[in-house]
């Protein structure tokens, strides 16, 4: 019988087609959960009660991929003696690609506050409004480089002896 610690050793071994679909998963989830709530429940389009079974589906999405995506992931990024020549070239891909995603984001962030700052006035946030951003930066800024690591590496070659 497969337990949840049996599957979780299992998925360094995942393929590269299903940790994509993990990655892309833990990136849409909260996003959408966000999005869909200012869209559809903020504006009375939908009610709280149908909502929250849709939140919760999106979060375990978010849930699932990143356990998923932290899997494959384990014993790769912070043990760089113990890992091949060719695993030590794809971390160090993974980490430049995920810092430079990373650097963008911040850069475009820090763009779109200065212009608005600059033709729309002050800004007013409150804790409702900077909540969602402040658990995005939480989930995603320490996640970014086991995503592109998954997103990135190929499939392990196949050994002859098997």
């Amino acid at each position: 019988m497969a337990t949840p610690a049996s599957l979780y050793r299992q998925l360094p071994a995942t393929r590269q087609r299903t940790r994509r679909t993990l990655t892309v998963a833990a990136f849409a989830g909260y996003p959408l959960q966000i999005v869909g709530y200012a869209t559809l429940v903020a504006t009375g389009i939908l009610a709280v009660a149908p909502w929250a079974i849709v939140t919760v589906l999106l979060f375990s999405a978010t849930l699932v991929g990143m356990v998923g995506v932290y899997g494959y992931g384990q014993g790769r990024m912070g043990e760089r003696d113990r890992l091949d020549e060719r695993q030590r070239l794809m971390v160090d891909q993974a980490l430049i690609r995920a810092y430079a995603a990373l650097t963008t984001v911040i850069v475009v962030v820090a763009g779109i506050l200065g212009l608005s700052l600059s033709f729309v006035g002050p800004i007013t946030l409150d804790m409702s409004s900077v909540t969602p951003w402040l658990i995005a930066i939480g989930l995603y800024v320490p996640f970014v480089p086991f995503a592109a690591l998954a997103w990135i590496e190929p499939d392990a070659p196949v050994d002859d002896e098997a």
